[in-house]
């Protein structure tokens, strides 16, 4: 059997600037200005100095359709994808948003024109239900594939997995893909 030509590609924060909007709505509803260098922790509320209250409020509200529809692609994103797909890969975007958030994802996917061949929600936190819904365990995703992780502020202390390498933008990516 060949090798799979499947390049997985997660949604948030590399393909379009989530932690970004997130910062923009925590400025805009709770009055807190916080510059994304500082989201060195995952957890937004703790990040953002949020209540727990605050937290459940940023999340549902980032989740809306025209809050999600508002987040900017990736610098280089969609031109990699692009030639990704021209050399003959199929591109599976996953993300670990809720499953309400499916339909605008697909939108905005739309909207931006990101090319791709499918669209899976994974519960990569353990928040959802996977038995009889769209959405697949994250166990069942990373028996699937070897891990280009995007270096961002919060993720630095990740622990190292030889599946796992790291990268700083979307050309060092492409280049791990094309070696």
């Amino acid at each position: 059997m060949p090798p799979s030509k499947t390049i997985y590609v997660d949604m948030d924060d590399v393909l379009c600037e989530t932690a970004r909007g997130c910062l923009e709505i925590v400025e805009r509803v709770f009055g807190k200005r916080i510059a994304y260098e500082q989201l060195t922790d995952f957890n937004l509320g703790n990040a953002c100095e949020l209540s727990s209250e605050e937290t459940a409020e940023l999340y549902h509200i980032v989740h809306h359709p025209d809050e999600l529809l508002r987040l900017k692609p990736v610098n280089g994103a969609i031109a990699v994808l692009n030639q990704w797909m021209a050399a003959g890969f199929e591109i599976a975007i996953v993300t670990g948003r809720p499953p309400a958030a499916y339909e605008p994802s697909l939108d905005w996917l739309v909207r931006e024109q990101v090319p791709y061949h499918s669209f899976t929600v994974v519960d990569k936190y353990g928040r959802f239900t996977t038995e009889e819904t769209i959405v697949v365990s994250l166990s069942e995703l990373a028996a699937r594939l070897p891990v280009k992780l995007f270096d961002r502020p919060w993720n630095q202390a990740t622990v190292e997995h030889p599946k796992i390498t790291r990268h700083n933008h979307w050309l060092e990516i492409a280049e791990a893909f094309s070696g």
